[in-house]
């Protein structure tokens, strides 16, 4: 475990009822280098300072932006339950970077992701559109309902700004009318017709255990190399 630092919540949104999009600032000094697709441990503390309790979250920040980002599903437990109430202004720790599902610079990228499993690969696409990468970058992301989009608007700015990104989203139970994105879970179909040639990309996968069963055997189906697959579960 690395050294905590002490950032402070600058700003929450709530993008629905269940989920909050934190922004946090170093008390001093500066983010801490990292690569898109890491995670950090935020620690919650006492008045001492002390760690009562932390837990990994995906940075959904560019590398370059002065804070760190979390965007967080508030699930009413030990830690969630928690920061539902914490206030900006109010100072965490944080000690970061770790995992391996990280950016590396690969040219054809694609990542598969589902809910708050969207925030590393939001800090892939927001580098690759600050720094004007050259590629194809393809975003797979599969909610329950179109109110359980996160960053939608973002995604339309991100593709605008770098025409090698794009933004697949698939409506997996409460479609509605006139929807023009994908239904259904994430399928071959869907992997094939957005991707094309599925073998010629390296593989990012965040969610739950069952999505990452899912499309590992969908990627295999299509000759995927999974030595190209890098994955980040939780449940």
């Amino acid at each position: 475990m690395g050294a905590i630092i002490r950032y402070r919540i600058s700003s929450i949104i709530t993008p629905s009822p269940e989920m909050r999009i934190f922004r946090m600032e170093p008390a001093e000094g500066k983010v801490p280098v990292f690569l898109p697709g890491q995670f950090a441990f935020i620690h919650l503390l006492d008045a001492e300072g002390n760690t009562i309790v932390k837990r990994p979250y995906s940075i959904a920040s560019a590398p370059s932006a002065p804070y760190l980002e979390f965007c967080i599903e508030m699930r009413g437990g030990e830690m969630t339950g928690r920061l539902e109430k914490v206030n900006e202004g109010d100072v965490v720790g944080i000690d970061s970077p770790y995992g391996h599902m990280a950016y590396r610079g690969e040219t054809r990228a694609a990542f598969i992701c589902g809910g708050t499993g969207i925030a590393p690969f939001m800090s892939v696409l927001r580098h690759a559109a600050e720094e004007s990468l050259q590629g194809a970058f393809i975003l797979f992301y599969s909610v329950r309902s179109e109110d359980r989009i996160l960053y939608r608007d973002e995604l339309e700015a991100l593709q605008k700004r770098n025409s090698g990104i794009k933004a697949v989203i698939t409506i997996t139970r409460e479609v509605p009318p006139g929807w023009k994105g994908e239904c259904g879970r994430l399928s071959e179909a869907i992997l094939k017709k957005h991707a094309g040639s599925p073998d010629g990309f390296d593989w990012f996968i965040c969610g739950s255990p069952e999505m990452v069963k899912g499309v590992k055997e969908c990627l295999a189906a299509l000759k995927v190399d999974l030595k190209r697959l890098r994955i980040e579960g939780w449940g």
